[in-house]
């Protein structure tokens, strides 16, 4: 019995002994199994902290490093990062919201243990030929570079995504990823350029976040930036500015939008490609239109001739920090063009939300939406933004940037332009509507860019002067058939126009607009490809190229503006009634601007000085239009079988006209010094004397121009040119006449001008006087408004380089249109020995002038002898 029980317990104690040591086994073998069964993809996350967003992939923001999981799905597809600021120290450099430069085309590939971020050219040739074999050898020669290269880490335990660390690509500073736009505050109309000095000691990942198309990566970047004036200049030197961007990797249109072929003939933005044909035309520029991808959302309705909506509307959101009174006019001005859109059978294209607050996933800076934003800043206009496909110029995201000044500006303007002739303007406190007024039209013309249109110069000489102090006339037509002449308000009305009813501002878009809509956005089914299109979008323009309603000037710098009807912000078709209406209401204007903008409003009297300097920068403004008659030629960007020619002289008798009345208005300029104004004022120089001095210089300095013009064809030569300015200036001399004081500073100012221009006191080896010589802006003592006021024509249209002049440099450039006619020279004419002859001519006058003369007027005629015999002789 004992013996049973011993045996018993023992086998129970072997038993238990044999499951520890069997238990021990599995556990260890368990461990084993996990160890060996544990991947990359575990030991890279497992016992770390982080931070997740899941959308078009997921990354991960892991101390500071983005680890993304890129899906192989998404190996060769077209992707295009982006950036854009969320907030800044300085707001000079950029705005809240703006997107900065071009995005940059992606593909990514695998190669080996490597996943490449790889650069496409913006301008890869394009095969519209019929040689398909071509094709592989364009592809071979144009294969995308590589821009970064990331080392495969992992892959997702499902294999659909490859692990990367790719923070390089998001936080780095490169000219691609520049998040600073070249045209800011700071860079003052682009005559600051701008180096700015990545500080990676000073940069950090801040935050993610993923959306269905696009994923973000926010950085706090800082920089050292400096200012240097023209690019040459040091102005300041590492100013620190620290900025939080977003950039953005986003998913281009698995489909691409079918681009349209741009016309320079029309003023469309484009974006620039390479076409290849093949055969004996080889390689030639090609251009795309920047354009929305607007499709009728019912395609039978819309053949049939019904208004459809689109599939995808263009809908812009206003920022929660908009000024209240803004908004309705803000909204008008961007639903205006929705006109032009039920021309071509669509309805509500444009619309207009606030920001959403009841929507916890909006965000503003989301790529996908369009956005209104409030950006306090001193500039005087609207920026805009567009984010485009680089594969087809559809127009995938555009924005506004308005800012503080933007209506106080338009306000002075207004008030400037038309106080003589409405006296509801002649208060600090007008009716908020006009102010509305004047935002909705300027709100109108950016939207007209946002929608892929460019400034239109020429739209406004197609209206007669006369026709736009007729009432009934403005009324129906507006000031001009094209809101993209960046025209603003009436200055030729009279106050007698006023009363009858006429319009000093315009109505809307116009008869240019809706065309222009329509060469841009209309469906063209019958078209297979986009060459295809081109003989009905060809037609489509010369069905109206006779028409001046329907002409395209495109904008002129300052330094060759040869187009006389396509200037910046002029009104009608005869420059010299524009001046004199200008005059008009300039003289009533300077007698009475401090009584009616008197009182407790302005005792420092900044605004009443502001606005006298205004009135007088607009006389000089209009001053330019009628300069440009002279040695003008009307230009037309001509194709084969188009009726008019290229370029066309204006007709000497007009430019004859201009030159005497520019000469007789220089006589007599006293009334922009109103002396019980002035003694108000610190002491300077005269006004009128400026001024008059500024006439003579003016037309001197048109001689190039006329020798041009007489090259191309023209009728009036340089020779007699000057002679008519020379007869006209000094026939009280050649007449024995007694001289007025203002026959004496007439005279004076003339032959200090062809002295200097004959160039007989500049080395021997000038022969030509610079083209600079002549009316230089002097920028010391001008305020920003007032170098807005007087120079804006010069500084929206200047052409500087695009892109960094020296790493990091960024300067104002070029956004669209096929660019302005660049300085050409006159080569059979070198036009100073025509003053030399004329110095010549004046001396022997001179001479006589002094033998036949007594008292003041021998001492002013000897004076002059002197002047001319030292410049001919100065040893």
């Amino acid at each position: 019995m004992k013996k049973g029980i011993y045996l018993l317990f023992l086998s129970f104690f072997l038993f238990g002994i044999c499951t520890q040591v069997d238990a021990k086994r599995k556990k260890e073998t368990s461990k084993e199994t996990k160890k060996a069964t544990e991947t990359a993809y575990d030991k890279l996350f497992r016992g770390k902290k982080y931070t997740t967003a899941e959308g078009l992939m997921k990354i991960h923001n892991m101390q500071g490093k983005i680890w993304v999981e890129f899906p192989v799905a998404l190996l060769d597809r077209d992707m295009a990062l982006t950036s854009s600021i969320r907030t800044i120290s300085d707001n000079g450099e950029g705005v809240v919201g703006q997107f900065a430069g071009r995005p940059m085309h992606l593909r990514f590939t695998r190669q080996d243990s490597l996943l490449q971020a790889r650069f496409l050219l913006f301008n890869i040739p394009v095969n519209t030929g019929k040689e398909v074999k071509a094709n592989q050898a364009l592809v071979e020669s144009n294969l995308p570079g590589i821009f970064k290269s990331f080392k495969i880490k992992a892959y997702t335990p499902d294999s659909t995504a490859i692990v990367v660390d790719m923070t390089d690509l998001f936080l780095e500073h490169s000219y691609y990823t520049n998040p600073f736009a070249g045209y800011a505050g700071n860079s003052f109309f682009g005559f600051v350029a701008r180096t700015h000095k990545f500080q990676g000691d000073r940069s950090s990942v801040s935050g993610i976040k993923a959306y269905d198309d696009n994923v973000v990566v926010m950085c706090n970047m800082g920089y050292d930036v400096d200012h240097l004036v023209f690019g040459a200049f040091l102005m300041k030197k590492d100013v620190p500015v620290s900025v939080n961007v977003d950039k953005m990797l986003s998913l281009l249109p698995e489909e691409p939008m079918r681009p349209r072929m741009a016309d320079s003939r029309i003023g469309v933005a484009y974006t620039g490609k390479t076409d290849y044909t093949g055969g004996s035309e080889g390689f030639k520029p090609m251009y795309y239109t920047k354009r929305w991808r607007i499709e009728p959302s019912d395609e039978i309705k819309y053949r049939n001739g019904e208004l459809v909506e689109p599939k995808k509307p263009i809908v812009f959101y206003i920022d929660t920090l908009m000024p209240a009174f803004w908004k309705p006019y803000i909204k008008a001005g961007v639903e205006e063009w929705n006109k032009a859109f039920e021309k071509i059978g669509f309805k509500n294209v444009l619309r207009v939300k606030d920001f959403p607050a009841d929507d916890p996933t909006f965000d503003a800076n989301n790529i996908n939406y369009n956005t209104i934003r409030y950006a306090p800043l001193w500039m005087y206009f609207i920026q805009n933004s567009m984010f485009t496909d680089p594969r087809t110029g559809e127009i995938l995201q555009a924005s506004m940037y308005i800012h503080d000044n933007v209506v106080i500006g338009l306000h002075e303007d207004r008030l400037i332009t038309t106080m003589a002739a409405d006296p509801s303007v002649r208060t600090f406190d007008p009716t908020p509507e006009l102010d509305g007024e004047a935002l909705r039209l300027k709100v109108m013309q950016i939207v007209g860019k946002c929608l892929g249109l460019t400034e239109n110069m020429g739209a406004t000489a197609a209206y007669p002067t006369d026709s736009l102090r007729s009432a009934s006339f403005t009324q129906k037509y507006g000031l001009s058939p094209s809101i993209m002449d960046y025209f603003m308000f009436n200055y030729v009305a009279q106050p007698e126009d006023v009363e009858k009813g006429v319009r000093l501002t315009t109505t809307g878009i116009g008869a240019y607009d809706y065309y222009a809509i329509q060469w841009l956005y209309k469906p063209i089914y019958e078209a297979a490809t986009p060459k295809d299109e081109e003989p009905v979008l060809d037609q489509w323009i010369r069905e109206h190229q006779d028409d001046p309603m329907y002409r395209f000037g495109i904008r002129q710098a300052s330094y060759a503006s040869y187009d006389p009807t396509s200037l910046y912000a002029d009104l009608g078709d005869d420059p010299v009634k524009g001046l004199i209406y200008t005059v008009n209401n300039l003289k009533t204007s300077l007698q009475n601007v401090f009584t009616w903008y008197g009182g407790d409003k302005d005792r420092s009297m900044t605004k009443r000085r502001s606005m006298y300097s205004g009135l007088t920068s607009a006389f000089r403004t209009k001053l330019d239009y009628v300069f440009a008659y002279i040695g003008g030629m009307y230009l037309t960007d001509k194709r084969a079988g188009d009726t008019k020619p290229s370029y066309q002289p204006v007709p000497k008798a007009k430019q004859k006209e201009i030159v005497k009345y520019l000469v007789d208005l220089s006589r007599d300029l006293s009334w922009l010094d109103n002396e019980a104004v002035l003694k108000e004022f610190e002491i300077g120089d005269r006004i009128a004397s400026k001024n008059e001095e500024e006439i003579i210089y003016g037309l001197l300095d048109r001689i190039r121009f006329i020798a041009l013009s007489a090259e191309r064809g023209g009728d009036y030569t340089p020779e007699e040119y000057v002679n008519d300015i020379y007869n006209i200036i000094w026939a009280p001399t050649m007449k024995n006449q007694k001289l007025t004081n203002k026959d004496m500073k007439l005279q004076s100012a003339f032959l200090m001008g062809i002295i200097t221009t004959s160039t007989v006191n500049m080395s021997p080896a000038v022969f030509d006087v610079p083209r600079e010589a002549f009316r230089l802006a002097d920028f010391e003592d001008l305020s920003v408004r007032s170098m807005y006021q007087h120079n804006f024509a010069l500084l929206e249209n200047a052409k500087f380089p695009v892109g960094p002049m020296k790493e990091g440099m960024m300067i104002a450039g070029e956004k669209e249109g096929f660019g302005m006619v660049d300085y050409i020279e006159a080569k059979p004419y070198s036009t100073t020995h025509l003053f030399y002859n004329m110095l010549l001519k004046t001396k022997d006058m001179l001479a006589q002038a002094v033998n036949r003369s007594t008292g003041e007027a021998k001492s002013y005629y000897q004076l002059l002898l002197f002047k001319v015999e030292k410049a001919l002789d100065p040893k």
